[in-house]
């Protein structure tokens, strides 16, 4: 018997394979697309009343920057709760978590905020605020209609906020700059007038297992190529040079190579401190989406640029931050909106508890 047969068979065998997969993936797909749009109409949008600000006694004498700290620790006490909602299962791995999304609403000249979840979810949700914030109220409601009557479709723009740089790095933190940054977002919303519709969706699910094995092995990574730079390749040039006339060295003599005793610089450690800190707390898998309606694009395209600016302040310098991908299809995007899609394949976003608060809390009564 010769090879010919052989090899047809396992050619035959490589296609069906092949083919199978391909077909898992487009009957998955399909089956996602499908629970998407049945979560999206299973969805409960919850308007959370806050109470009339008061004057506090003792908030005039104390710092700033205390007060702003205990009003973004409560929110981080909400998402920590929320963190306990992951499930396992094969359903999981097929349809993925479920998300909430969090809202943040400028309609009618008021700026409202919303927790929007899945029904099965209200009362964990319910429950998770009144930890956090005992005084706040969550109410039933329809859902509110941002989008412009006259300006329609053509007045309406919008998109998505990704993070800079890979996941691993933390965006700047209330913890880090002692200052509570959403109020720019709140500013940017609150220019909207009565005729100007803006939504802001921060979806959020917890993020797969093993998430922060990512953040371990970019630790590790970093020792290891200390001190290489990378040329062409990745190789670094003197390393070329030195394997041309340095003859070999054993290792073993050493223990290992030497490149992972040299010390980090102060500002590799700085980073790894970072990298390592966000890793110490809950994550999710996160999609922020902004949506602008008014009469004019002129005039949406205004608002939209005041909202970027305002998640300008959430960049950390030296580690992470946001960068606006403006939409190419409204109708998609106004469809995404309304139904609070999620895609499964989006997991390349991810934020710790800590960064949750930071960019969705509720106001203190300083704000």
């Amino acid at each position: 018997m010769g090879a010919g047969p052989l090899i047809v068979s396992f050619i035959a065998i490589v296609i069906i394979a092949a083919g199978s997969a391909v077909a898992f993936v487009l009957y998955r797909n399909m089956l996602r697309e499908a629970k998407n749009y049945e979560r999206g109409l299973k969805m409960v949008p919850l308007l959370i009343h806050l109470p009339p600000t008061s004057e506090d006694v003792n908030s005039s004498n104390r710092d700033e920057r205390d007060l702003t700290e205990e009003v973004l620790s409560q929110a981080q006490v909400m998402y920590n709760i929320i963190s306990s909602t992951a499930t396992k299962g094969f359903k999981s791995k097929v349809y993925g978590q479920r998300h909430i999304s969090f809202e943040i609403v400028a309609h009618g000249g008021l700026v409202h905020y919303y927790a929007v979840v899945p029904l099965v979810l209200v009362d964990v949700i319910r429950q998770a605020v009144a930890a956090a914030y005992p005084s706040a109220r969550l109410e039933e409601v329809s859902d509110t209609n941002i989008f412009s009557k006259v300006g329609k479709m053509s007045g309406t723009i919008g998109g998505e906020f990704t993070l800079k740089k890979s996941f691993v790095y933390p965006i700047s933190t209330y913890q880090e700059s002692k200052r509570d940054a959403s109020r720019a977002l709140l500013n940017a919303l609150s220019s909207a007038s009565r005729e100007d519709g803006i939504g802001v969706q921060f979806l959020l699910r917890p993020a797969y297992d093993g998430w922060s094995k990512a953040s371990e092995s970019h630790i590790d990574g970093m020792k290891k190529n200390k001190g290489k730079k990378k040329g062409f390749g990745g190789v670094a040039p003197m390393d070329i040079m030195e394997a041309l006339w340095k003859p070999p060295e054993n290792n073993e003599k050493d223990g290992g190579s030497s490149s992972e005793d040299k010390q980090l610089t102060s500002l590799e450690q700085a980073e790894v401190d970072a990298i390592s800190e966000k890793a110490r707390y809950p994550a999710y898998e996160v999609l922020v989406r902004v949506v602008i309606s008014s009469n004019t694009a002129a005039r949406s395209q205004v608002l939209l640029k005041n909202i970027i600016a305002a998640f300008s302040l959430f960049d950390s310098p030296r580690n992470n931050g946001f960068k606006f991908s403006l939409t190419r299809n409204v109708e998609e995007m106004t469809t995404a909106y309304i139904m609070r899609f999620f895609p499964q394949e989006t997991r390349s976003n991810i934020l710790n508890s800590v960064e949750m608060a930071t960019l969705f809390h509720l106001p203190g009564a300083n704000a």
